[in-house]
């Protein structure tokens, strides 16, 4: 595929190399600044709507919560750091990358086996000193079947509900879905 590198960017030099790298993280210091940032590979979400315009919903357990919370389905669209380098700055290679993510953790997380029109809705940004960008994709439920849990996800499970916008917007501001990037994504999807 061609590398779709911004062209006004093409004779600049990176300032920013790679202080230590480990499987998942990597601290990157500014060359010319001094400033450092973590930088770890994307994560995507999910917002699926069946015909009747319920919203997938998972409750799963979150061991840095130590509780059982509400999300949107997801996960890593790498699952170690070099594969994301290899095709960080490619946009295209990316992008494919994020869609197929969203297709494998439908099927593992919820168990769905095909969605129509998958798309990236947004990118929310971590911020400057940390790049862990998540990628919200939207789509059409239209053939489910068994989730393909693994590891963590298997011991502790994934329950799948369907829920209409007005019980997910009092699921938001009640705080039972507490991921903070998917409350305000989620409120602004909700609310268009």
């Amino acid at each position: 595929m061609e590398n779709t590198k911004n062209p006004f960017m093409e004779n600049t030099k990176n300032p920013w190399e790679i202080e230590y790298k480990g499987n998942l993280i990597a601290i990157e210091k500014h060359t010319e600044k001094g400033f450092e940032r973590a930088v770890r590979p994307p994560g995507v979400r999910l917002i699926l709507k069946n015909t009747d315009g319920k919203i997938l919903i998972t409750k799963e357990f979150r061991s840095e919560q130590g509780k059982h919370d509400f999300r949107l389905p997801g996960g890593k669209v790498f699952d170690d750091l070099n594969s994301y380098l290899e095709v960080r700055g490619n946009e295209e290679n990316l992008k494919q990358a994020v869609l197929n993510a969203g297709n494998l953790e439908a099927k593992q997380e919820a168990g769905i086996d095909e969605i129509k029109n998958l798309e990236i809705l947004s990118k929310s940004v971590a911020g400057a000193s940390v790049e862990w960008d998540l990628y919200y994709l939207t789509g059409e439920i239209l053939e489910a079947g068994n989730q393909d849990l693994d590891g963590d996800e298997k011991e502790h499970g994934i329950e799948v509900g369907l829920y209409s916008e007005e019980e997910i917007l009092e699921m938001l501001k009640s705080g039972q879905i507490s991921e903070d990037r998917s409350v305000g994504v989620l409120f602004r999807y909700l609310l268009k």
